[in-house]
């Protein structure tokens, strides 16, 4: 009860200040210009690095447009706060009580400052959450309509959707294609369709135009390239395209063979939003402080499964540690911030990402040798 009075007051203290000072720390106002821009048939992309979202975003957003700006926050904000909590509680339904109350107050924390500022992440890391389980569950569409509305709002959710293509190959690839392919003539319908299409030239060109990979010698980022750079590693735009694809497909071959192995679906659904989600932070396309929401579940879930394993546990609790810090230097001493204190949220997820790899590969280990038992006992 506790724990969930802490949810519901900082959930009524989000929406209190979101109803009362709807200008102030946040981030709708990008949102609500691409909403009233749509709807005014106007350029969504006048200036680079303004308004990033998609043409379908803006025609989400159109609606909240028409409303004051207060209540249009707030509604936001329970949205995505909403798809949030709903993806965590679908993860922790098989998980006895008091080790699910353990996980909601272990994200609380984390998630807090994207919930009080309207940041779209927890609406992404719900909904891949929930694209995750319906696949497992058979519920191919609705899996591949959380992962088309993602990939919408932010492009790079669409990786984790390759990755259940490659768990999935046979019933999912078509249905994605199908449920993008949807959400775009869509947005043709809810507009002009000549000038939603020229909105969606208008973003592809763009999206290569924003500034912040190579604003200065470090970038603005949280990412790998940050740490390459830190370390004096030679990089530049196209080697660190060739690192993100090379990368990805590592994962890619990496739950594949994992897969082959006999590795149980629950176990794979777990490494496949960790690894997913890690990749998605240290090798996507703009990773900054407050994208670091979306491992909150993952780090949770994945320190619950270790509670008894003394092995791996302390390799989870040091990364929440490091992104808990990083949000205390964020939040109180953001005039003192360098690229070393951004190097926190990467160094704190590379500490993360290891130990599950090695995890992952030692279970399917042990599931293939419990699978050869089995067939030649």
């Amino acid at each position: 009860m506790a724990v969930a009075g802490l949810w519901l007051a900082v959930v009524a203290g989000v929406a209190v200040h979101a109803g009362l000072k709807p200008h102030s720390n946040t981030l709708y106002k990008v949102f609500h210009s691409g909403g009233a821009r749509w709807l005014a048939g106007e350029n969504l992309y006048p200036h680079v690095d303004e308004y990033i979202y998609s043409p379908f975003a803006a025609a989400f957003f159109a609606p909240f447009a028409l409303l004051p700006d207060g209540v249009a926050g707030v509604l936001w904000r329970l949205i995505c706060i909403a798809a949030c909590a709903g993806g965590i509680a679908a993860w922790l339904r098989p998980v006895p009580r008091e080790l699910a109350v353990r996980a909601w107050l272990l994200i609380l924390p984390l998630s807090a400052g994207d919930f009080f500022n309207g940041q779209a992440n927890p609406l992404m890391i719900g909904l891949l959450m929930l694209a995750i389980l319906a696949c497992r569950r058979e519920r191919w569409f609705l899996a591949a309509l959380c992962v088309a509305i993602c990939t919408y709002f932010k492009v790079y959710p669409l990786a984790m959707g390759l990755l259940l293509c490659v768990l999935h190959p046979r019933k999912f690839p078509l249905r994605l294609v199908l449920a993008i392919a949807l959400l775009f003539g869509l947005s043709l319908v809810l507009q002009h369709p000549a000038y939603a299409w020229a909105q969606y030239v208008n973003w592809v060109h763009s999206l290569p135009r924003d500034p912040r990979r190579t604003l200065n010698y470090f970038g603005t980022y949280r990412d790998f390239w940050l740490i390459l750079r830190v370390l004096r590693v030679p990089i530049n735009v196209q080697g660190w395209a060739v690192l993100q694809a090379a990368s990805g497909a590592a994962l890619a071959l990496y739950l594949f063979l994992l897969r082959r192995r006999g590795l149980s679906p629950e176990l794979l659904d777990l490494l496949l939003l960790a690894l997913g989600t890690c990749w998605m932070l240290l090798f996507g396309p703009a990773t900054e402080s407050s994208t670091y929401m979306i491992l909150a579940p993952s780090l949770a879930l994945v320190m619950l499964r270790w509670l008894d394993d003394r092995k791996y546990l302390p390799f989870a609790a040091i990364g929440y540690a490091f992104l808990i810090a990083s949000q205390m230097i964020t939040s109180w001493a953001h005039l003192h911030q360098s690229a070393y204190t951004h190097l926190i949220q990467p160094v704190g997820t590379l500490i993360f990402v290891i130990p599950v790899t090695v995890y992952g590969l030692k279970q399917s280990a042990f599931s293939e040798r419990q699978i050869r038992s089995t067939v030649n006992p």
